[in-house]
C-alpha cells in the first residue's frame, strides 16, 4: 500500500508565513517483503545523501539491564530524544522513559540494514523525536519504521516542524496493522533547511522500531551557510569611517 500525505490544514497559515509545506510519502509491506521495500526506497531516494544512521556503531541495550546505548542519542543525522509515555506495556525495558538501541527482534519490530543487527526502539514511550541536522542543507528525510498498531484502535501521527500528518486515519483508515509490518516513510521538506523537528507520535501502551535513517538533498550538499553576526555590520562601517578619515587627515 502507498499513501501521500500533505498537511492540508496548514495550507493557509503557510502562505501566510512563507514555511515550507512538506508532504510524506508512506508505503506499507509484510515483515517478509523487506527486500521489495528496499528496492522501492531506492527508487525514491534518487537524490544526494547528506547523512544516514543505521543505529550499528552503538552499544544495544541487554535485556532489561539499563546498560548499552539509549536516548538521548547525538547520531550522524542529528539528536534523537524520546517524549516518555505514561503506559509501559509488556515490550518495555529499563530505562523505560527512553528509546532503546535493540539488536535482536523483539515484539515485531527488527534491524532493517543490510549485513546489521540494530535499530532504534520507541520502548513502548509516546514518542521518538529528531532534531534532524548535519552540518549541511538537506530538503527530504526517509526511514523504515515497525510495527505500528498491531495492536488496533492507535493513534499514530508524523509532525515536521510544526506541520502534523494523521497517519492512522489517513493511510491506516482506523484499521489494525499486523504484526511486524514494514513500512517505507520518505518526507519532502519543501525545500532546503539546515535542520528540521521531527516527531513520530504513537499511543502509550505500544511501540514501534525505527532504522535507517537518511538525509537527502535535491543538490549537491555544501556546508549550511553560517550566519553573520548582528554586530558585524556596524563594525565593518566603523572601519571604514576610521579609514575614510584618516585618508582626509593625509589629504589635508
Amino acid at each position: 500500500m502507498f499513501g501521500k500525505v500533505t498537511a492540508a490544514a496548514f495550507a493557509a497559515a503557510l502562505l501566510c508565513t512563507g514555511a515550507n509545506a512538506a508532504s510524506v510519502s508512506w508505503s506499507s509491506y509484510s515483515s517478509a517483503n523487506l527486500a521489495q521495500a528496499k528496492t522501492d526506497r531506492a527508487a525514491l531516494d534518487v537524490d544526494f545523501q547528506v547523512a544516514f544512521e543505521d543505529f550499528e556503531s552503538f552499544s544495544p541495550v541487554l535485556g532489561n539491564t539499563g546498560t548499552g546505548s539509549f536516548t538521548p542519542l547525538n547520531t550522524a543525522v542529528g539528536v534523537f530524544t524520546t517524549t516518555p509515555g505514561a503506559t509501559c506495556g509488556g515490550s518495555c525495558n529499563q530505562p523505560n522513559d527512553q528509546s532503546l538501541v535493540r539488536n535482536a527482534s523483539s515484539f515485531g519490530r527488527y534491524n532493517t540494514t543490510d549485513s546489521g543487527a540494530q535499530w532504534l526502539d520507541s520502548n513502548d514511550n509516546a514518542a521518538i523525536n529528531l532534531a534532524g541536522s548535519a552540518g549541511s542543507n538537506f530538503d527530504s528525510i526517509s526511514f523504515f519504521l515497525t510495527d505500528i498498531d498491531d495492536v488496533g484502535l492507535v493513534t499514530f501521527n508524523i509532525d515536521v516542524d510544526g506541520q502534523n500528518f494523521d497517519i492512522a486515519a489517513d493511510i491506516f483508515n482506523g484499521l489494525k496493522q499486523q504484526n511486524g509490518d514494514l513500512f517505507l516513510v520518505r518526507i519532502e521538506l519543501g525545500g532546503p533547511v539546515a535542520s528540521s523537528a521531527l516527531s513520530l507520535n504513537i499511543d502509550t501502551g505500544d511501540g514501534f522500531g525505527l532504522d535507517d535513517v537518511r538525509l537527502g538533498s535535491s543538490t549537491a550538499p555544501g556546508p549550511s551557510p553560517v550566519p553573520v553576526p548582528a554586530s558585524l555590520p556596524l563594525l565593518l562601517g566603523g572601519l571604514g569611517a576610521i579609514a575614510w578619515a584618516k585618508r582626509r587627515r593625509k589629504a589635508a
